[in-house]
């Protein structure tokens, strides 16, 4: 009797055993689909992005939107979604459109501007922790890379200067200046757990007009 009742409790143990093995292989076949939907979704809408501005005529003043920081940032229509521009960050290979606006759909395929504009030095973008969009972004140290640049070929380049760490109820802290020159850019994106936020705070060091398309 008591043979058969450890053999059972051993059978229920390779039970779960198996059955924690399949929902960690699902989860992992799910989340390896979204990562690549998301990039190949990135990547077309950013060809589409280029081959569309490419064709439009840039202006030739050299007159940048932030000197009239209240003008609204412009925008394409590429699929159905507006989209504001292209994020660079060039030490981790990233290319990106971003979305004009935040919602949980764009944010499936894109980063997506959360708040703010470029023009006032307080933009904040926000994108999923997929390795393809903002998942190495922890990895970034003092003075790296970040570009930006609008669909009038207005390039921004900025340089990370502080990492923090905040929680999704966190608003005001993730999205206001504490002074005029604390940030004047912000990337985030959830950490693997979802429970917190990985903040990357870059200050503006150049703004210039070039044909980049």
């Amino acid at each position: 009797m008591a043979e058969k009742t450890m053999n059972k409790k051993g059978l229920i143990f390779i039970f779960i055993g198996v059955l924690c093995i399949i929902t960690a292989l699902a989860f992992f076949i799910h989340n390896s689909a979204e990562t690549q939907n998301a990039y190949e979704s990135s990547a077309r809408i950013t060809y589409k992005l280029r081959t569309q501005l490419a064709a439009k005529e840039q202006s030739s003043d050299n007159v940048l939107p932030t000197d009239n920081p209240d003008r609204e940032m412009p925008a394409v229509r590429i699929d159905g979604k507006r989209y504001a521009g292209i994020l660079e960050i060039p030490s981790l290979g990233i290319e990106l459109p971003v979305a004009e606006s935040f919602s949980y759909a764009a944010l499936q395929q894109t980063p997506c501007i959360y708040s703010g504009s470029v023009y006032k030095d307080n933009l904040v973008i926000a994108a999923h922790n997929y390795d393809v969009h903002f998942g190495r972004i922890g990895s970034l140290g003092f003075d790296y890379d970040v570009i930006f640049t609008d669909i009038e070929s207005n390039r921004y380049t900025f340089k990370t200067f502080d990492i923090e760490t905040l929680n999704p109820d966190q608003y005001t802290a993730l999205v206001e200046k504490q002074s005029k020159n604390d940030w004047d850019l912000t990337l985030f994106t959830c950490n693997y757990s979802g429970a917190q936020r990985i903040v990357i705070r870059c200050r503006r060091v150049r703004s210039e007009k070039k044909d980049v398309y």
